[in-house]
């Protein structure tokens, strides 16, 4: 999603066929098998219904899907999770410290990355959910068996829905509430929500009999299956339509929903206060959460969040206050009661340039522009935690487990830059590269004259267009102008409300833009930056570019993403389509307690993790 930067911000083994135009996602028990073909599914159909359409199950074909073993994403503890879930578990809530909460948990507003995980695990699900490091990339949720058609370029996705689900509140799950809720998005008033979630080609939702153009149902008896339709190919559609979560047609119209929302997920939301939200486990879900109860809780003072956390009132302190790193992390006791992360969100405050027309159009006056950004500067304003080192606003780096113990025997209380916490900001770096700019702009014969720079009659001006909000806009826009006027840049600006200025730079009417990219890990970042996407603002066109985002979005296994991620980088960092100025470092404290810790976006996923016993991790050495 891009924004105005003042503004917050276990899959499966799978085999693709190519035959007969089709890609079956088969949902088995939980287990994801994805099989090629119309006759190889027809007779396989499970407990959620006959692929066939047949009421007596019988199809045309034998062949039955093969299953494999689910795996996970990256977790620090997975056989600990396991053990966890598959006991009884500790009778405890889970109590997580925010130095914010988030204002709503509407699946359709623009959610803080909290919300959003509370949203996707707990409280709510979609036909799919996000899970997984291989192919399709996601687990059965509303959908027991979710189809594609075609196999190379889908436009159409068919989702046969299960039986016998319940909202929290006890109520079934009925087919109007589901067509209710997917039709949501297609409002011609929810442009901006689709964009979001990369759905921007979705263009028809509908109930029907059966898949393929032939099944449609009658009013009368609608049937169980789900057609979406796309105006374009959409690779990635089982991923995109997780976004879409089923609500109680009834209740979504309701006021306050957001503060009151009842889904399917594991956990139904119990209170909904300014100082903490509490959710406990729904006895009407299909799956079972980790924990008995999750309690968000506002703790603003980071001194009284450090003394809770080692008293165990405490399990997860989210932000650690940066006046308390590195030296609390390294106290005595830390190390064997308490893991620490640091964490780099995918979410970066960027300079957009327009590659059509104006001098930044120039790829040697871009990298002169980037140089003279002053990211330490900004860095230190913005946050006083050090920010990532991010050349491109692309997510590359897990999260990092801070070795607490060897932060403590190494008694270096005043080097930030080992044992996994982030580097001091250099003092000097930005005078260094503000000099190597103006050395670069001399040797294009941009020369100094009068304070400014010209070449020939010309004079380097460049338009900045921001949104004039105060907090970050204003301090980034203030030390853009700062620095580029230093560097001998006329530097005019525009400002109105980043919706007006959104609707220009989609049309390539600007020279450069400050804006903020909040995305997810594994951000599909085709729309941006292919020279056919629908949000490429800068207006970059590039064949290598465009095959390592056509490469990411036919990689089968986190592994080929991860790769296709590092080449996007790369071609980003050459091109200059984007600078980034800034991109935020977290550090989360962890009590040992917690089994089963796993990040998705560098946030905790809420559902699989549990509570272990208090008697195994008392400490009275570390006691406060």
């Amino acid at each position: 999603m891009i924004a105005a930067n003042a503004r917050g911000a276990a899959g499966a083994d799978v085999r693709r066929g190519r035959s007969a135009g089709w890609v079956w996602a088969v949902w088995l028990h939980g287990v994801a098998a994805l099989v090629a073909g119309l006759a190889a599914l027809a007779g396989c159909g499970d407990a959620g219904g006959d692929p066939s359409g047949r009421a007596d199950g019988a199809g045309t074909g034998s062949a039955a899907p093969e299953a494999f073993e689910a795996t996970g994403p990256v977790t620090s503890d997975r056989g600990a999770m396991r053990d966890a879930q598959g006991s009884a578990g500790v009778d405890e809530t889970l109590v997580v410290a925010l130095r914010r909460l988030p204002s709503t948990l509407d699946p359709v507003a623009e959610l803080d990355p909290w919300g959003q995980r509370i949203v996707d695990d707990l409280v709510f699900e979609g036909l799919t959910v996000r899970a997984g490091d291989v192919a399709p990339f996601v687990e059965p949720a509303i959908a027991d068996t979710c189809l594609l058609h075609p196999t190379a370029a889908p436009t159409h996705v068919y989702c046969h829905l299960r039986a016998d689900l319940r909202f929290h509140d006890g109520q079934p799950v009925r087919s109007d509430d589901v067509i209710a809720s997917l039709e949501h998005w297609t409002d011609a008033r929810r442009g901006g929500l689709r964009q979001r979630h990369g759905l921007a080609g979705l263009r028809k939702v509908e109930l029907t009999a059966r898949p393929g153009p032939a099944g449609a149902g009658t009013k009368e008896e609608p049937g169980r299956w789900v057609h979406l339709e796309f105006d374009a190919p959409e690779p990635l559609a089982l991923e995109r339509i997780a976004a879409m979560k089923i609500v109680p047609k009834a209740k979504r119209r309701g006021a306050g929903f957001g503060r009151a929302p009842i889904g399917t997920g594991p956990m139904r939301v119990k209170s909904f206060a300014a100082e903490a939200i509490e959710l406990e486990r729904s006895e009407h879900a299909r799956r079972r959460a980790g924990v008995p109860g999750l309690k968000l809780e506002l703790v603003t003072d980071g001194a009284a969040a450090l003394v809770r956390m080692r008293r165990g009132d405490l399990h997860v302190l989210a932000e650690v206050a940066p006046s308390h790193v590195p030296r609390e992390l390294g106290k005595p006791g830390m190390a064997p009661r308490f893991t620490a992360w640091t964490l780099s969100p995918p979410r970066f405050d960027l300079v957009f340039y327009n590659l059509r027309s104006g001098p930044q159009a120039r790829h040697d006056v871009r990298v002169a522009l980037d140089r003279a950004l002053p990211r330490e500067a900004l860095a230190s304003a913005l946050d006083p935690m050090p920010a990532q080192s991010a050349a491109v606003p692309v997510d590359l780096a897990a999260p990092i487990e801070i070795d607490l113990a060897a932060l403590h025997e190494a008694k270096a209380a005043a080097d930030w830059g080992t044992f996994g916490l982030p580097p001091r900001q250099s003092a000097t770096r930005d005078a260094d590269e503000l000099a190597a700019a103006a050395r670069a702009l001399d040797g294009l014969g941009w020369r100094i004259d009068r304070g400014l720079r010209r070449r020939g009659d010309n004079t380097l001006r460049i338009v900045l267009m921001w949104d004039q909000h105060p907090g970050a806009s204003t301090i980034v826009a203030n030390g853009l102008k700062k620095a580029w006027r230093e560097l001998g840049v006329q530097v005019p600006q525009v400002t109105a409300s980043f919706a007006y200025l959104l609707g220009l730079m989609q049309r390539g009417d600007y020279d450069v833009a400050l804006g903020r990219l909040a995305t997810t890990s594994d951000a599909d970042l085709f729309p941006y930056f292919h020279s056919r996407g629908s949000m490429n603002v800068p207006g970059v066109a590039d064949a290598d570019l465009d095959a390592a985002l056509v490469e990411f979005r036919a990689a089968t296994t986190g592994a080929e993403r991860q790769a296709a991620k590092r080449r996007i980088a790369e071609r980003l960092r050459a091109l200059v389509p984007v600078s980034v100025v800034h991109a935020p470092l977290e550090i989360m404290l962890v009590s040992r307690r917690v089994l089963g810790l796993e990040f998705v976006d560098d946030v905790p996923r809420l559902d699989r993790i549990a509570l272990g016993p208090a008697s195994a991790w008392a400490d009275d050495a570390g006691a406060p």
